[in-house]
């Protein structure tokens, strides 16, 4: 039985089950989005970021090591779909990870209020006319 499962796959999940098989000629539009994780101002590399829109499809990117994340929606960069979105973010603690035990407890690097949809506190509106660039400062 599994123990917790990282949000990153229920995103991940979600994101596959919203793709279907069509061909994408509807699909709504999207609006580059990018921007920086730090946790306790220091850059958070390797977190899962994923941006819940109140309506349609999530976007999703991951942290490289100065914090910096690109969001994709449909395809690599093509950022959000406008509107208010909830924002999530987790990342596993790298002593947590056992490659050879997929049903191991992992543990998160940062506070988990951050991976949970109604807890994390964060948001963002991703505007058609602007810069489109969010900073996340987490905390303890």
């Amino acid at each position: 039985m599994l123990k917790f499962l990282p949000p990153q796959f229920v995103i991940l999940g979600m994101m596959i089950l919203a793709t279907g098989c069509g061909s994408g000629v509807d699909r709504p539009s999207t609006t580059k989005a990018e921007g920086t994780v730090t946790f306790e101002n220091q850059p958070l590399e390797g977190a899962s970021v994923s941006f819940i829109p109140e309506n349609g499809r999530p976007a999703s990117g991951f942290t490289d090591a100065s914090g910096h994340f690109i969001l994709r929606t449909f395809e690599d960069a093509d950022g959000a779909i406008p509107g208010k979105h909830t924002v999530i973010i987790s990342k596993v603690a790298a002593d947590s990870q056992k490659p050879d035990d997929i049903y191991a407890t992992q543990k998160s690097a940062i506070p988990e209020k951050y991976a949970d949809l109604k807890k994390s506190g964060l948001t963002a509106t991703v505007s058609t006319d602007g810069e489109n660039k969010f900073d996340f400062d987490l905390k303890k």
